[in-house]
């Protein structure tokens, strides 16, 4: 199989064979044609927590399995500093995952949800790498 041409990034992509491919068991004449989707979070929660005692609030919600984006920007730093202690013994407690996405403000995941940080450039061009 050819390289594929890639027209947005003006590059060409190879076929890795690592990406997952559909099978049906019959053939197109039957009802339901497309395949079950596996369960997504049906929701993200957005927090801006003013005080520690939104803690409670973010540890529910992570042990629910609902992944939770947590803005800090609204508290002090002693307080928030106090949330992260937290959030880090919550995330490790539970298998989870906190990627920082801005100045305070942090996404915590619980142990099902896979984070997908890209963090470089698609190509050697430096496109997106204006830094």
């Amino acid at each position: 199989m050819g390289a594929l041409r890639d027209e947005h990034h003006n590059g060409w992509l190879m076929p890795s064979g690592n990406y997952p491919a559909a099978v049906y068991a019959d053939a197109w004449d039957e009802e339901e044609t497309i395949p079950s989707m596996p369960a997504a979070p049906a929701k993200i929660v957005s927090l801006r927590p003013t005080g520690f005692e939104a803690a409670r609030t973010v540890g529910e919600h992570i042990r629910s399995s609902t992944p939770v984006v947590m803005d800090l920007t609204e508290m002090d730093e002693a307080e928030a500093k106090r949330m992260v202690d937290f959030a880090s013994g919550l995330i490790f407690g539970t298998r989870g995952g906190i990627e920082r996405i801005a100045r305070r403000v942090f996404l915590l995941t619980p142990a099902d949800v896979e984070v997908m940080v890209i963090d470089r450039p698609l190509d050697e061009s430096g496109f997106y790498n204006q830094s």
